[in-house]
């Protein structure tokens, strides 16, 4: 059980980062 829900946490984590680095590559691409 811990391991499943430190698995879903460090894939929110991976998933947050990508959606933020993703948006910074935009904001760069705008400027």
């Amino acid at each position: 059980m811990s391991i499943l829900v430190s698995y879903a946490l460090f894939l929110f984590i991976f998933m947050a980062l990508a959606v933020s680095l993703f948006f910074g590559l935009q904001s760069i691409k705008l400027i």
